[in-house]
This record gives structure tokens, sequence and C-alpha cells, in this order.
């Protein structure tokens, strides 16, 4: 699936805002980032501007920060910090999921309507299956269900259902994970 222009954009801003957030941090934290050396004189460089030049030592910095995996920087500010960023990283995952399970229903819905047959319960989605592979815990039944209505009659309250079901299915696969952890090192 295609990454849509406004999408992009969002990505790149949750990029800068990341830049932003690393420039912020004290020097002796920058030196401990989980980064190449390359990355972190880029922001150190930013620490010591004020202005437009600091902006744009900012934007340079995300610029060169798309380029790479962010995660392990991410996982960084949130275990320092308590960043916001990795949450809304997840946030969106979950609507990118959410939006593909739709396009896939409502191709699905309109394929049977050109037949003249009722929708299948059984619809194929790709997205549903990626949705259940990265969330065990997720009720394919009941996301099949909701975009099945959506796909009826449009209406925001089966999206909003179709989110619900994915967010909980991720906030008990974090659970999972974090009884896990503890399991392991007591």
């Amino acid at each position: 699936m295609d990454i849509s222009r406004s999408e992009k954009k969002r990505q790149a801003k949750q990029v800068e805002e990341l830049a932003y957030e690393l420039a912020a941090l004290p020097a002796a934290e920058i030196r401990r980032l989980p980064c190449d050396a390359v990355i972190r004189e880029e922001i150190l460089a930013a620490k010591e501007l004020k202005g437009g030049a600091y902006k744009r030592q900012v934007k340079y910095l995300a610029k060169e920060l798309r380029e790479q995996e962010t995660a392990p920087l991410l996982a960084f500010l949130a275990e320092r910090q308590g960043s916001q960023l990795r949450k809304k990283q997840e946030f969106h995952e979950l609507e990118q999921l959410r939006e593909a399970i739709i396009t896939d229903v409502l191709a699905a819905h309109d394929e049977a309507r050109a037949e003249e047959r009722p929708l299948d319960e059984e619809w194929p989605s790709p997205a549903i299956d990626k949705a259940v592979a990265r969330l065990p815990e997720l009720d394919a039944a009941t996301v099949r269900t909701a975009a099945a209505r959506y796909a009826r009659n449009r209406k925001s309250a089966y999206s909003k259902e179709i989110f619900r079901a994915l967010k909980t299915a991720q906030e008990r696969l974090l659970l999972a994970n974090r009884r896990a952890a503890r399991q392991q090192n007591p």
C-alpha cells in the first residue's frame, strides 16, 4: 500500500519533533544516545545556536534522521524522559491498520455489489491478516463484523469500533510483554 502525501508529511513532522526533543537534551545525555557520531555532532551543534539558525539546524537534523532507523532513539527517550513520541507512533500505526482494513472491506463490498450478491462473512483482507499477525490478541471476527457494517452504511461509529478493537489488542499485547519481562527479571 502506497503512503499518502499527508501521511508522509505526518511522519516527517514526527521526526522533526524527535529532532527538537533530542536537541533539548543535556550534553551528557546526548553523548549516550544510541546513534552514530555524525548525528550526535549535529545534535550538539544545534545546542550552540539560537533563533533561525537553531531551527535550520534542527530541520537538517530531522532530514538526517529520516534516512535512519529512529526506533532506538525513541526507545532511549521513552526510557529517559517518558517521551510521548512512541505512543504517537503506535497510535498512527493503528490508524493506518484501520484505514487498510476499511479499504479492503470497501473493495470487497463493491465487488459483491457488482456481482449482485451479499458481502461474504470471510471477505479477503490482507490488512486483517497483518493485524492478527502483529496483534495476536485481536478479535478478528469483531473487526470483520464492524468493517462489514461500515461498508454497508459508512457510519463512523463502526470505524471507531475497529480502532477500539485494535487498541485493545495492542494494550493486551503490551501488558503480556510487561508480565513476561517481569517474570524473566524478578
